[in-house]
């Protein structure tokens, strides 16, 4: 190849020309000096764009050819033709790509159970291009990478081998009661998905297949995006519009209507089980019914997640669905605030921090839970009346024999209404309307506030249903004037009796 000046050089020819052509002029006496400069070795004249076009040898010395006569690119030959190059080489190598290494995707991968097949944790041992699947062509998953992992075992992104639809795989760990328990979600995904909302517009997870794999109960659902608390975290914590906390609530008022015609309780609402179906829409849906349960088979009494677990539960008091109406109140609030609003670091800190916020439960609550006496006395007042006092914290932790600590806060007002109102104003385009927007936003706020109220009631029989709910301003978008009162409205989503198809609790 011929050298060319790159185009600095080329810059600094130029300007040494122009320079010597200059000289030339202004000084008759010097003869041209510019004219006759001497150009430096190696470099020709650039003419036009035609001179700039790299020239490559033909014929370069001592390359290789292949099959056809082509030369061979270095650069081909250690990469996308790797494999002709160690042919060359060697006449007799093979390649097979099962021969590759696999990148385990779960931890610890050290094979220890289920003739190697899982490990000490009783996971199966997940692997990249892995199939899940039964070897008779249905049911064929290729594995693409890990999405999760808890209790209950692993999720995996996957492609279904037969239409290519990219899914989220759970895979269940090998215990008896881990496979029931996922077999329930499964009865009751089937039974929202089939009978309740078939036509996939409440907001519900789609369960599209399940199998057993290696003794390992695989459940197949529609690929989903990022989780609210991922939103949140994005959002540096500083919380999010009224507006766009109204789209999302709605959204969940929905889910939930249809879980309370079927007679369902989720069991655990919170802004990780509510997904975006992508990053494009504010369109949700609610995820993991693993803990979900018939109102008539409320076996499990150490349920839901603490930063969104109700009184009832907590007191241990038979409990109904209004106890995801709680988490509901709770994940709201966290959607507007960007923090929890109760975020305990104990069950005896969780109940304080409500009983701060929102008064002592009524008196019935506390008479009827099993757990009442772990975190309150009770003493009889002038009257003769039995009353009931929150056990202090040095006292809960002499009882039982914990070092109980006082829980950060995260808000310096005590208060709902100050809490909301106290958290930034958002930032409005026009200066000119700015006055009208605020007093948008303090009406918003004041909607909103009457609404978590309702959802936030510590008494379970007075707390909104879903379709109590849904009716309220801060929903339906008319101006809030007063205080919501809640009327009964009939609903729809689901068939009648359609939760009886459930099985029978033993």
């Amino acid at each position: 190849m011929v050298d060319t000046p790159n185009p600095q050089q080329q810059q600094q020819q130029q300007l040494q020309g122009q320079q010597g052509q200059g000289q030339g002029q202004q000084g008759q006496g010097g003869q041209g000096q510019g004219q006759h400069r001497r150009r430096a070795s190696g470099f020709r004249r650039v003419r036009d764009g035609r001179d700039l076009r790299p020239y490559v040898n033909q014929q370069p010395a001592g390359r290789r050819v292949d099959e056809r006569g082509v030369f061979l690119s270095p650069l081909r030959q250690l990469t996308t033709s790797i494999l002709e190059t160690y042919r060359i080489c060697n006449p007799a190598f093979r390649y097979e790509s099962t021969h590759n290494p696999r990148r385990v995707l779960t931890k610890p991968s050290k094979p220890a159970h289920n003739d190697g097949y899982d490990n000490e944790e009783y996971d199966y041992i997940l692997y990249v291009n892995d199939l899940l699947g039964s070897e008779d062509g249905h049911n064929r998953y290729l594995i693409l990478d890990i999405l999760g992992q808890g209790t209950f075992g692993q999720v995996v992104k996957c492609q279904n081998m037969k239409n290519h639809e990219i899914v989220a795989v759970k895979v269940v760990k090998n215990k008896p009661a881990y496979f029931n328990q996922s077999m329930m979600e499964v009865t009751i995904l089937e039974l929202l998905n089939n009978q309740c909302d078939p036509q996939d517009e409440h907001h519900i997870l789609r369960l599209r297949d399940s199998f057993i794999h290696k003794n390992h109960l695989c459940l197949v659902f529609e690929l989903l995006s990022s989780n609210l608390y991922e939103l949140i975290k994005q959002n540096q914590f500083q919380g999010l519009s009224t507006q766009l906390v109204k789209v999302f609530t709605a959204q969940l008022l929905d889910a939930l209507s249809v879980l309370k015609d079927a007679r369902l309780i989720h069991c655990d609402l919170k802004p990780e089980n509510i997904l975006l179906k992508s990053l494009q829409s504010p369109q949700i849906k609610v995820i993991d019914f693993g803990s979900a349960c018939h109102e008539r088979q409320t076996v499990y009494t150490y349920i839901q997640s603490r930063f969104y677990r109700s009184p009832e539960v907590i007191l241990g008091i038979p409990y109904t669905a209004s106890i995801d109406m709680w988490s509901l109140g709770c994940i709201a609030v966290e959607l507007f605030l960007g923090l929890p609003l109760f975020p305990g670091t104990s069950e005896y800190n969780q109940i304080t921090r409500i009983v701060e916020m929102l008064g002592m439960p009524p008196t019935y609550m506390l008479d009827m839970g099993k757990q009442t006496k772990q975190f309150f006395d009770s003493f009889v007042d002038v009257y003769g009346q039995k009353k009931y006092r929150l056990k202090s914290l040095e006292q809960y932790s002499r009882e039982h024999g914990t070092n109980e600590q006082p829980g950060k806060q995260y808000f310096k007002a005590t208060t709902l209404p100050e809490i909301v109102n106290q958290a930034p104003m958002p930032s409005f385009k026009s200066s000119s309307r700015q006055g009208h927007e605020v007093e948008k936003e303090l009406n918003n706020r004041a909607s909103f506030i009457d609404f978590c109220q309702g959802l936030l009631n510590l008494n379970p029989i007075e707390r909104w249903s879903p379709q109590q709910a849904r009716m309220h301003p801060f929903i339906t978008g008319e101006k809030f004037t007063k205080p919501f009162s809640v009327r009964s409205f009939f609903s729809f989503q689901c068939p009648a009796g359609a939760g009886e198809s459930l099985p029978k609790a033993d």
